[in-house]
């Protein structure tokens, strides 16, 4: 998952939980505070009321002590009510509650102060309610108004958020894009800077430099040293090669050290294929050949194919080809071309049974082409696929019992780098071996 949206979604999650936090207290707050106010203004009530009473205000009370008085307004939200209590009962004490009271025949919510007064020598009990009602719906109003208003805010600001983080990682995509996508040959690598005022981002970016310096100097160093050696090697092993070519000729060598002789140009030989491999992979990676040509893939294949028929003969293998029409692939080398196909191929037919198959297949797919190529051998390792296209990594014998020199696949694998081809493999031990390769950009087209 991306960093941004990792952002995102915490932003959002953490105001997400503030809401439910505020969701939960607001009520309550919002409660309290509207009881306080009317709790207020139901003691001054309650004062004005006992004042009154104590100028002989209400007459009734006076005149008939067993009586009671009950007054509300018209709609019904407040009232005050008096009523005689026994003077042998305990005076109780002041209290606030919300109680249900009947006013004309309906119960309806108020909160209500009660307090005990005395008045000529009679115990009175002052109830004075004012309807919750309104107040509860009012408060429910505010609640939702400025809980809606709250996820509104939250949204706004989690797209401002998400535009802002968006901005903040711009320069950190870059380097990402263009810094971590490493080219096939660090001397292509795109040293230049990007402009961020972010600490974390302009260090990043000049650690990657830096790193991909030390890196382009060993690389450089080495193709520089495998090209020169083998080219180096290449004169003195052809020199040894002739002189003990002519010895043989010449019969200047006891009958004895011939074999030993033989063996030695066998050595020579092996030498020099492996110095001519180095030297063509140092070749490709220089970019020391040419793309101009066009090639057709199938009729590629079937060149290759047509080369190596005497092997597959020998072997009594079978080959399936099928590839549906394709146009030409270019620009490319066709010389390069054909020896990754005749690496692969052939090390289909070398490791393969006798009477086993080969199957070669080509397909369109999206603006690309892809070719398989499996065979029905003795497979390689699952463990030891990652490394099928390192260099001097080898992993079986090779003909006649000697071990060949790693150098095949690694160069299928530079062959096809250079021409911008995917390749990868799945293998399992005695299970043989599909080689899958994807060239870009062709398009379906009969030839």
């Amino acid at each position: 998952m991306k960093l941004q949206v990792k952002l995102a979604i915490y932003n959002a999650l953490s105001k997400a939980l503030i809401i439910a936090a505020f969701g939960f207290i607001l009520p309550l707050v919002t409660q309290q505070v509207v009881y306080n106010h009317i709790d207020k203004r139901l003691i001054a009530r309650s004062d004005r009321v006992l004042k009154i009473i104590s100028r002989g205000g209400i007459e009734e009370i006076i005149m008939e002590q067993d009586c009671s008085f009950e007054s509300y307004n018209i709609l019904k939200e407040e009232f005050v009510s008096i009523i005689p209590l026994s003077n042998e009962a305990h005076p109780p004490e002041t209290v606030i509650a919300n109680e249900e009271w009947n006013v004309g025949g309906e119960n309806l919510k108020h909160r209500i102060i009660r307090q005990s007064f005395v008045y000529d020598n009679q115990l009175y009990q002052l109830s004075i309610g004012e309807g919750l009602g309104t107040i509860e719906q009012l408060n429910i109003t505010i609640v939702q108004f400025t809980l809606a208003m709250m996820i509104i805010l939250i949204l706004v600001s989690i797209f401002m958020d998400i535009g802002f983080v968006r901005i903040l990682l711009k320069p950190f995509n870059k380097i990402v894009k263009e810094k971590l996508q490493l080219p096939q040959n660090p001397s292509n690598y795109n040293f230049k800077e990007h402009k961020t005022n972010t600490y974390e981002f302009n260090y990043l970016d000049k650690s990657i430099n830096q790193l991909m310096r030390k890196t382009r100097d060993a690389f450089l160093i080495e193709k520089e040293f495998i090209a020169n050696v083998a080219h180096e090697l290449l004169t003195p092993i052809s020199i040894l090669q002739n002189r003990l070519e002519n010895m043989l000729i010449n019969n200047e060598v006891p009958e004895e050290f011939e074999n030993k002789i033989l063996d030695s140009q066998k050595t020579l030989k092996r030498l020099s294929k492996i110095i001519k491999a180095l030297l063509m992979i140092s070749k490709i990676e220089n970019d020391q050949y040419l793309k101009q040509d066009e090639v057709v893939i199938e009729e590629l294949i079937d060149e290759v194919l047509s080369e190596l028929s005497e092997l597959i003969e020998e072997k009594h293998i079978v080959v399936i080809k099928t590839m549906q029409p394709m146009s030409q692939f270019s620009p490319c080398n066709r010389s390069l071309l054909f020896n990754m196909f005749f690496n692969l191929i052939n090390n289909a037919i070398k490791y393969n049974n006798i009477h086993g198959k080969i199957i070669v297949n080509g397909w369109k797919e999206d603006e690309d082409y892809v070719v398989q190529i499996t065979d029905e051998g003795i497979g390689i390792e699952s463990s030891q696929v990652e490394n099928i296209f390192d260099r001097f990594k080898r992993f079986h014998a090779g003909e006649d019992g000697q071990q060949s020199y790693g150098l095949g696949l690694p160069i299928v694998k530079t062959i096809a780098d250079f021409h911008r081809v995917q390749i990868s493999v799945e293998s399992k031990q005695m299970k043989g071996a599909c080689f899958t390769l994807r060239f870009p950009h062709i398009d379906a087209s009969q030839h």
